[in-house]
C-alpha cells in the first residue's frame, strides 16, 4: 500500500506540474534618454521685457535664458554661453556664461 500511495502522489505531482502553463521570464528593456548636445553660443545678453535673452551674433537668433540670475550680471555684454538648446521652446539651458573681450 505504501508503494502504491507513493506512486499515486508522484503521478499527481507530474500531472499537476505539466498542467501549469510555462511562461518565459519577463525581460525588461530600458530606454536610455538621449541627452541634448552641449553647445556654445556667442552673443549679447539683452533685456526683453522683464526677461534676459541671448542674442546670437552669428545667426541673429534670440534665445530665452533659463537661468535669469546668471544672465543678470552680463546684461549688455558680449558673452559665450555654454549649455543645451531646447529648439521647441527657443530656450537655452545655461551651464556657464563667460564674458568675451
Amino acid at each position: 500500500m505504501g508503494i502504491f500511495l507513493s506512486l499515486t502522489v508522484l503521478i499527481l505531482i507530474s500531472v499537476t506540474a505539466s498542467a501549469i502553463p510555462y511562461s518565459a521570464p519577463e525581460t525588461y528593456s530600458f530606454q536610455t534618454e538621449e541627452r541634448p548636445a552641449t553647445t556654445t553660443v556667442i552673443g549679447i545678453i539683452l533685456k526683453s521685457g522683464d526677461k534676459f535673452v541671448l542674442s546670437d551674433t552669428a545667426t541673429k537668433s534670440k534665445y530665452f535664458i533659463d537661468d535669469q540670475d546668471k544672465a543678470r550680471r552680463f546684461e549688455g555684454k558680449h558673452v559665450k554661453v555654454t549649455g543645451t538648446i531646447d529648439a521647441a521652446k527657443n530656450l537655452i539651458h545655461v551651464a556657464s556664461i563667460q564674458e568675451v573681450v
